[in-house]
């Protein structure tokens, strides 16, 4: 069995965003769609003194049609800077924040000149301590053409896959019924927040997996 995950790039993105790398074989970075300024292709959650924030890789300018990897990041405007500010602020008392923030800052600082390589870039940390066993390839080298859920069985095709592990939301617009009688059985993604360690009262799911790795350290289980 060949199992694909067929996803967006993220911006130092959750655990349950890894927790699908570790259940792939192939994980499909699905660059070649269009850019949302609103998704998490740009920009990561942390958690700061009065809740979940937001942290931003400021992008250039262009068509609002744009595909993700025509996207560039700026480098004349200092959002790098302020980034490393705001991981000192809500960071800078985390059991593991000295020993692993030159890994983060170092990736910050690369000349990456497109988005997606900033993105795949700043996954490295996690999968270090990880170690997904998933092939990464970029769905904008695959040759694949269409839209919508045609132009995912195809990309699982094109990879030999014969099952598609989707997101959750895939139940809203996936036929899984059309998958199958191409050869592909799709599975829907599960995954709940365990609880670790933070700081602040209470536990807020759901940010960057920055946020385990400076407070409690990344293990090889992000998932119940």
């Amino acid at each position: 069995m060949t199992t694909c995950v067929i996803s967006q790039p993220r911006l130092f993105p959750g655990l349950h965003y890894l927790d699908r790398m570790l259940q792939a074989d192939v994980f499909v970075v699905f660059d070649n769609v269009q850019f949302n300024p609103r998704h998490e292709e740009n920009r990561f959650r942390v958690r700061g003194e009065r809740g979940p924030e937001w942290i931003t890789a400021t992008v250039q300018k262009g068509p609002r049609e744009r595909r993700i990897d025509e996207v560039c990041v700026s480098r004349g405007v200092p959002w790098v800077d302020a980034s490393k500010r705001t991981l000192q602020r809500v960071y800078g008392g985390a059991d593991h924040y000295r020993e692993r923030v030159e890994e983060v800052h170092a990736i910050l600082d690369a000349p990456h000149e497109r988005l997606v390589d900033l993105d795949v870039a700043s996954w490295q940390p996690a999968l270090r301590d990880l170690r997904p066993k998933c092939e990464f390839v970029y769905a904008s080298q695959l040759g694949c053409d269409g839209s919508g859920p045609q132009l995912l069985l195809e990309l699982c095709k094109r990879v030999g896959a014969d099952t598609y592990l989707s997101g959750g939301f895939g139940r809203e617009y996936l036929d899984a019924g059309a998958f199958r009688e191409q050869g592909v059985d799709v599975r829907f993604h599960e995954w709940e927040p365990q609880p670790y360690a933070q700081r602040r009262d209470g536990f807020e799911p759901f940010l960057s997996y920055l946020d385990r790795m400076f407070e409690v350290g990344l293990t090889e289980v992000v998932a119940g």
